[in-house]
């Protein structure tokens, strides 16, 4: 997620409005718009002119009275920001380091999970490294990754699969040609093989997380959004849900207290969760 800051024309926030604008997301999202207000009123101006309001008690009568607003409300607020082979360190480590560590305690099924998938560039490179690591092995391996945001707008896009071939500038050829087809309007879409592998999901990261283990987390770019108080338990509750031996990967702009870290330190933005 990216909230750059755009727009010039809109009505502006009473201090009371800003501060229940920001404790509402903070409380629901664990997002922090707490210096964030000319942003909000870039981003909300047009919802407040799409539904004839002239001021923001007005729209924020109509979110606590319409839960459905709710979601146009967030689609507004964030905006999902991804590409291709983003960090791409961390695909080399999940090939050359992750993927034969499994494999060498004999087991032959992997379940990731991407946090904060976006518009779904993250799980698809994840599942393309996961095939090229696996190579003539991979029909032998049980694959599943997760992908998850809070955006219903970014989901639909990553449901598609369908991006310029601009965003595909840094991905290695033998990728495009692999797992990458090109549609009649110019643009690529992600190859159904690719594609079958990764179910795209709404989930709060401020919500319980469901009972399911993963081998590896990937939450990248997302938790420099949060308070520290916030990323820390969001943190602790990813570790419960790492299965021993696994893996976190956050963003590179992103960092973890070395004191609270449940996980072990690897290399800067990786981390591995040793019990035993």
């Amino acid at each position: 997620m990216d909230f750059s800051e755009s727009g010039s024309n809109f009505v502006r926030l009473k201090d009371d409005e800003f501060d229940y604008i920001v404790k509402f997301v903070g409380g629901r999202y664990g997002i922090d718009l707490s210096q964030k207000r000319k942003l909000i009123e870039a981003r909300l101006a047009s919802e407040l002119k799409n539904n004839g309001f002239k001021s923001y008690e007005q729209y924020i009568s109509m979110l606590q009275s319409n839960p459905a607003a709710i979601d146009s409300f967030l689609n507004k607020i964030t905006t999902n920001y991804s590409y291709f082979n983003r960090e791409m360190e961390h695909y080399d480590f999940l090939m050359r380091a992750v993927i034969p560590e499994i494999a060498a305690r004999k087991k032959n099924t992997l379940s990731i999970w991407s946090a904060g998938c976006s518009t779904g560039e993250e799980p698809y490179n994840i599942a393309m490294a996961v095939d090229s690591a696996l190579g003539i092995k991979r029909s032998s391996w049980s694959v599943s990754i997760t992908a998850t945001d809070v955006s219903t707008r970014a989901l639909t896009a990553a449901r598609k699969a369908e991006y310029p071939e601009s965003e595909l500038s840094s991905m290695a050829p033998d990728w495009v040609k692999n797992y990458m087809t090109k549609l009649p309007n110019g643009n690529y879409q992600v190859c159904d093989n690719i594609r079958r592998v990764v179910a795209f999901s709404q989930f709060n990261l401020m919500d319980p997380f469901p009972p399911h283990m993963y081998d590896v987390i990937f939450c990248r770019n997302v938790m420099i959004y949060f308070k520290q108080a916030t990323s820390q338990a969001i943190i602790n509750k990813f570790y419960q849900r790492t299965n021993e031996g696994g893996y976190l990967f956050i963003g590179h702009s992103e960092s973890i207290s070395h004191s609270d870290n449940p996980y072990k330190y690897v290399k800067p933005s990786i981390f591995h969760k040793v019990t035993k």
